[in-house]
């Protein structure tokens, strides 16, 4: 499996979906892409401190835009 960032063009979209962007921008540093033995594309976050809540709950909405984003779904 191979790991890489999120890209641009998907932090973007994010970041025009949320209103807290400085905590967006933070949630991002815990989360990357994994592309499968099959070539297929998947979200991972890897986020050890679930007492800071709304970080944790800022890493889980980016997981799910970023997925969403990744089906070819829209942010609406």
């Amino acid at each position: 499996m191979e790991e890489m960032p999120l890209p641009e063009s998907i932090k973007e979209r994010i970041l025009n979906k949320v209103s807290n962007k400085s905590l967006a921008l933070k949630a991002m540093e815990y989360i990357s892409l994994v592309r499968k033995e099959d070539g297929s594309l998947w979200v991972k976050e890897d986020f050890k401190d679930t007492n800071n809540h709304a970080l944790w709950f800022m890493v889980l909405a980016c997981v799910n835009y970023a997925q969403r984003l990744l089906r070819g779904e829209e942010l609406d």
